[in-house]
């Protein structure tokens, strides 16, 4: 194996995907010698099977806002590449003159450019990285090349898409479930486990075709007692089930991640 490198740096939140071609792009944080720790996020492309790496294109710098929770999907209707993260205004401050965003961006050109980034979240967060801070930001494709996120914050889990490749998105978000308990869950022997949304769009021939799901980890159920739950909307996100609980051990045990 080799160690990849880069002059914007590598930092966490790692996040492969491939395209048509069978490129891999490698996305992740930024610790640039020079530059702001955590300034932009990082894309990474590799043509040869990951056996190299390029230096990196590069998306979301803002002055010495940090961006954060990146997560990336390869659309093989339109050949786009989407991104979706967390911008905190300065992290991990508690000033209520700071702020988190959910933002977006897209690449047209399997990579190597990314578009001035769009703000998705109507309400902001706070930056104390913690359950009301906007995180875990997951888009996801669906059949007609619709583009749907949705992520948790103050409001619980919400969700938000686009008809249009990214370049409009919906007025207001709309209300998916609460997150009981917040995204950042307490787990015996960790120091913090995320319990963010993770979305997907069935893309298959299935008469599910068009299905968008969500899939999360919360404590309705009692602070020991850590669940996974799904839900999932067949009118494009407009509304959504009632949430099922995907585990089915007895009370009192912790399933995450």
């Amino acid at each position: 194996y080799s160690k990849l490198t880069s002059t914007y740096g590598l930092m966490g939140d790692p996040c492969i995907i491939a395209d048509h071609l069978g490129n891999f792009y490698f996305f992740h944080l930024s610790n640039a010698d020079a530059g702001n720790y955590l300034d932009r996020i990082v894309c990474q492309k590799s043509d040869d099977v990951g056996a190299t790496w390029n230096n990196g294109s590069f998306m979301g710098l803002n002055g010495t806002k940090d961006q954060d929770k990146e997560w990336a999907v390869f659309d093989f209707k339109t050949k786009n590449i989407y991104v979706t993260w967390t911008q905190f205004d300065r992290y991990g401050s508690s000033s209520s003159a700071d702020s988190s965003l959910i933002l977006f961006s897209k690449s047209t050109d399997l990579g190597e450019t990314w578009t001035v980034p769009k703000i998705l979240s109507e309400t902001p967060g706070d930056c104390n990285d913690d359950d009301n801070t906007v995180e875990g930001a997951v888009p996801a494709v669906g059949p007609n090349g619709e583009i749907y996120v949705s992520w948790s914050g103050p409001e619980g889990i919400v969700f938000d898409r686009s008809y249009d490749e990214g370049e409009t998105w919906l007025d207001q978000d709309i209300f998916v479930n609460e997150h009981a308990g917040g995204w950042n869950q307490d787990i015996p022997g960790i120091y913090r486990c995320n319990g963010m949304p993770v979305t997907i769009c069935d893309t298959s021939n299935s008469p599910y075709r068009g299905t968008i799901y969500i899939n999360y980890s919360d404590t309705k159920n009692g602070e020991n007692d850590t669940d996974i739950w799904l839900v999932k909307s067949t009118d494009g996100g407009n509304t959504w089930s009632n949430p099922k609980r995907v585990n089915n051990d007895s009370p009192g045990k912790h399933q995450f991640f």
